[in-house]
């Protein structure tokens, strides 16, 4: 694939700033047919149904070192058509959509012939999503995002990218746990623990990405309140994000549950 260094898309903050249920692996083949909507949307907007090779999502999701590429990538796939993806507070045709939950695949199609190929259809949803050019974070698959280990370090990332033009982000433990999908049950459903989640994912995001002053500042006041305060861009202009981003939108995601 030409110019591997920089795959690049534009993802809607919509589904940054949501949640979802996909492993690491399936995260990194939704951004894969994500790219190859968005790079050709003149094309793929007039034609319900596209065909992508196995070698292709394999370069994109940075499994070329991997030999189990292809059972990693059929069970992406399968994730994509069965599991829901949650988006926050989003337009579409002109009206305003606090949250909604759908699936990104409609059908897959797997052809195993000289080449291993799916052919795929999004929803109509996505689609009209991805070839949106509108309120989206720009991400670099190869260079940062898939080079981390862990679902949660890639969904950090996107999250604190998304609002990287502010020096810090104040988010509640109850917001964190929900976008990284843990519930009363999991073990990190305690500060201490999260914390020590989080600052093991900041580690390796600040290690394997542009986020190079992305680091945990605590105190005892934020910790009494059960709030992490990311400390982002020490040069950016703006404190934090703005109160109606922080509560009201994103507390969308809390009182869906």
């Amino acid at each position: 694939m030409n110019n591997k260094k920089n795959i690049i898309i534009h993802k809607r903050n919509e589904i940054i700033r949501g949640t979802d249920f996909y492993t690491l692996n399936t995260k990194k083949c939704f951004n894969a047919i994500y790219y190859l909507y968005q790079k050709n949307r003149e094309i793929t907007v007039l034609h319900e149904k596209t065909k992508i090779s196995y070698s292709t999502l394999r370069t994109i999701m940075n499994l070329e070192k991997d030999n189990n590429y292809v059972e990693i990538i059929n069970i992406a796939l399968e994730e994509l058509q069965s599991t829901l993806i949650r988006l926050n507070n989003f337009e579409l045709n002109n009206k305003i959509y606090k949250w909604y939950s759908t699936k990104f695949l409609n059908d897959v199609y797997v052809e195993k012939n000289d080449v291993i190929s799916v052919t795929i259809e999004i929803s109509t949803f996505f689609k009209k999503m991805i070839i949106s050019q509108k309120n989206f974070t720009e991400l670099n698959l190869i260079q940062y995002l898939n080079k981390f280990r862990t679902k949660y370090a890639m969904k950090i990332y996107e999250y604190i990218k998304s609002f990287a033009n502010y020096k810090y982000l104040d988010v509640t433990q109850k917001h964190l746990m929900i976008l990284l999908n843990l519930d009363e049950t999991s073990k990190y459903k305690y500060m201490s623990d999260l914390t020590i989640l989080i600052e093991r994912q900041l580690k390796e995001i600040v290690s394997k990405s542009d986020l190079k002053e992305l680091k945990l500042y605590k105190n005892e006041e934020l910790r009494k309140n059960k709030i992490f305060r990311f400390k982002i861009n020490k040069t950016a202009k703006k404190n934090t994000a703005s109160k109606e981003e922080l509560e009201e939108n994103l507390n969308k995601i809390i009182k869906r549950f």
